[in-house]
């Protein structure tokens, strides 16, 4: 059965449709419900377009928008959305101190990491914040880290400083050789996040001794992680699939 997904982050909210393992029709929106309503309207439409979906599965790291999320879905659909909790049926055990802190974008990535890729695991999900979760073979999500994207570093940059702009960085490479303030941040935000995201994966790494699958995802793992020369697969919906598969997963016997 098909399966409406809703991926809110911090920036943007990712709609798609998810069946049978597949994710098709990926519709992203900058800023999310509250700064552009009527794009996520118009996004939910496209996501949900052709035959009505069974169930609609919503995760969010911005919970003070999941009322308008709901509200809205229900009223495209006729459906009120499963929201992704720590407490739902998942194909891991969570060891952690406190699992009902746990992000549902870590959740949907954790459990779409172990059906697709199997275990031992390691997800980095890169966004506006940078998650690193640990899946041992015994299938315990059981640490992981968080630490700021390149988006919060070009941001800290302006706010922290009299005189250096808001950088739209992601726009263009940063040069071999700066030359100018903006050239001179662009490569100072890369090469800084380059370095914090190697240091992060090569400690963390220990912890699951060999045969660990890396998955990487989010919005900029296509321009980071190839660098690193690392044994990463990327797979951009992974969450998308994560939340599909853990809908079903909740009715399966």
């Amino acid at each position: 059965m098909a399966v409406l997904v809703i991926d809110v982050g911090n920036s943007s909210t990712t709609l798609a449709r998810y069946q049978a393992g597949r994710v098709s029709r990926v519709v992203a929106v900058k800023g999310g419900i509250r700064a552009a309503p009527e794009a996520c309207r118009v996004a939910l439409r496209q996501a949900a377009a052709g035959k009505p979906p069974a169930g609609v599965m919503l995760a969010s790291v911005v919970p003070a928008v999941n009322a308008a999320w709901q509200r809205l879905a229900r009223r495209e659909t006729g459906l009120m959305p499963t929201v992704l909790r720590h407490d739902l049926r998942l194909p891991v055990r969570l060891d952690y101190l406190h699992p009902e802190t746990t992000g549902a974008d870590r959740l949907a990535n954790v459990a779409a990491a172990v059906v697709r890729y199997g275990v031992p695991a390691m997800v980095v999900d890169i966004g506006t914040a940078v998650t690193y979760d640990l899946i041992s073979s015994d299938r315990r999500f059981f640490t992981g880290a968080i630490g700021p994207g390149p988006e919060i570093l070009a941001r800290a940059l302006h706010d922290y400083t009299a005189q250096l702009p808001l950088l739209e960085w992601w726009r263009r490479r940063p040069p071999r050789v700066p030359k100018d303030t903006d050239g001179a941040m662009s490569y100072g935000i890369e090469a800084s996040f380059c370095g914090t995201l190697r240091e992060t994966v090569i400690r963390l790494l220990p912890l699951l001794g060999k045969g660990a699958r890396l998955i990487a995802t989010g919005g900029f793992a296509r321009r980071f992680v190839p660098p690193l020369g690392m044994d990463f697969v990327i797979d951009p919906n992974l969450t998308l699939f994560g939340l599909g598969w853990l809908h079903d997963y909740q009715t399966e016997q």
